[in-house]
């Protein structure tokens, strides 16, 4: 008679190893500079009569805007690469509670939030 030796983890084909706090803080780091630098690229390019038109007619239009630069970078890499730069130099990946690659939907989550949800930063292999 066959034992059964399956287990919650029999499942996963690779072993994923959880990236490090240094790989994640130094990928979200970097994320962060090129956000910083879109969003200078973005006042350098636009003229100022525009901003200052916007922040006149509504004053939280300004802070919108930003984290809509930053929404679009992220949707842009995590739909195309499904990593984001700052991903791809420290060779980490997203990967649901199933160790899958995300869906869109997840993708689209992880854009805002992924300390509360079920995805998390893996090593690459």
């Amino acid at each position: 008679m066959q034992e059964n030796n399956d287990t919650i983890f029999s499942e996963i084909e690779a072993a994923e190893m959880e990236a490090t706090l240094l790989q994640r803080f130094m990928t979200g780091l970097m994320d962060f500079a090129i956000d910083i630098l879109l969003i200078f690229l973005v006042y350098k390019i636009i003229p100022r009569d525009i901003f200052v038109s916007i922040a006149k007619l509504n004053s939280i239009l300004i802070p919108i805007i930003v984290i809509l630069i930053v929404a679009v970078y992220r949707f842009i890499f995590l739909m195309l690469f499904n990593k984001t730069i700052g991903m791809m130099a420290f060779r980490v990946k997203f990967l649901n509670k199933r160790f899958q690659p995300l869906s869109n939907k997840e993708k689209l989550l992880s854009i805002f939030r992924t300390r509360f949800s079920q995805i998390k930063f893996y090593k690459e292999n």
